[in-house]
């Protein structure tokens, strides 16, 4: 999907299929299980199912031209070795580090903002989290601090997983933020 594109619920005639629509972004959502690369897309056009516009239309066959065109892309996993919890010796291993950011205002239908996270143990993604926010933020600060508060629990929450399960991380977790 073209980052430049803001889709809304006014914008272009209302799409002539309305089922055609859903059956085909539930296809796509179902897709991501295996293709992680289309998820934020698909999950922007899919909030749009009650009343589809021919907008909407056009970035969902832009999604699936993504897929003809790039059928052995997508996102690659790697072990980089840094976690291994059956043979634990390295505190260093255990470092948990979360990032943040929210925009603004982003959807221009209901001014609300979007905010994610991910949270990384010993370098591997372990937690990661994408939403629209339940309320207006009044400025970009508030924004920010709201998704910084979501991470900061989620955060505390694998620290205190960690512990339960017999590991104790010395560390302080770092959380890096976009201000």
């Amino acid at each position: 999907m073209d980052p430049l594109v803001k889709l809304d619920n006014e914008k272009g005639e209302l799409f002539h299929d309305p089922k055609k629509y859903r059956r085909l972004v539930g296809k796509l959502n179902y897709l991501t299980i295996t293709r992680p690369d289309i998820s934020f897309a698909v999950s922007v056009v899919s909030q749009f199912m009650s009343a589809p516009r021919t907008t909407h239309w056009q970035a969902v066959l832009h999604i699936v031209r993504y897929l003809k065109g790039a059928p052995g892309r997508g996102l690659i996993f790697r072990d980089k070795g840094h976690l291994h919890i059956a043979g634990y010796s390295d505190p260093d291993c255990l470092e948990v580090t979360g990032y943040s950011d929210a925009d603004w205002a982003g959807c221009p239908v209901d001014r609300r903002s979007t905010s994610g996270y991910c949270v990384f143990l010993g370098g591997n993604l372990v937690s990661w989290k994408s939403k629209k926010q339940s309320v207006v933020s009044r400025s970009s600060a508030e924004a920010e601090y709201r998704v910084m508060a979501n991470v900061t629990g989620e955060l505390q929450w694998i620290h205190m997983l960690l512990a339960e399960i017999g590991f104790s991380v010395t560390r302080p977790s770092t959380l890096h933020y976009d201000n």
